[in-house]
């Protein structure tokens, strides 16, 4: 299951649109590799997945800080959620508990469409009403 960009899934804010961006390009990465015994390179897509994606938190939890976002903390702990779940995939994966399924992926583009399209848009909507001065920064 490929994720397909759209227009949609953008936010306003060029860099949270790119990491977005950069995060769909490795979950795809994934799709060839369903239900195949390639670990060493599920293994590396996975680490850079989880690498990318907090590098990229780290980016939309620094802007919120900056401008004092009043969803903060509802927000990071969405974040916090997310990382849980991928960790319990990965654990699950590199202890051979479960190999790469559908499954996986799907959890990853629905969390990822959804977070971006709801959480992602409405505080980027927040940080461009209130704050047009840092959302170019």
């Amino acid at each position: 299951m490929l994720i397909e960009w759209s227009a949609a899934y953008e936010t306003g804010h060029a860099m949270i649109d790119l990491d977005h961006r950069g995060i769909v390009a490795i979950i795809n990465r994934l799709e060839p590799l369903i239900d195949s015994e390639d670990s060493a390179e599920i293994d590396r897509i996975l680490c850079d997945l989880t690498d990318y994606v907090l590098v990229h938190f780290g980016h939309e939890e620094a802007i919120m800080q900056r401008i004092h976002y009043p969803r903060y903390d509802e927000h990071m702990l969405s974040h916090c959620r997310f990382f849980a779940s991928l960790t319990q995939f990965i654990y699950g994966f590199e202890t051979g508990q479960s190999g790469l399924s559908q499954e996986i992926q799907e959890f990853l583009a629905t969390w990822l469409v959804d977070h971006e399209s709801s959480e992602d848009k409405e505080f980027v909507d927040y940080l461009l009403r209130y704050h047009p001065d840092v959302a170019g920064a």
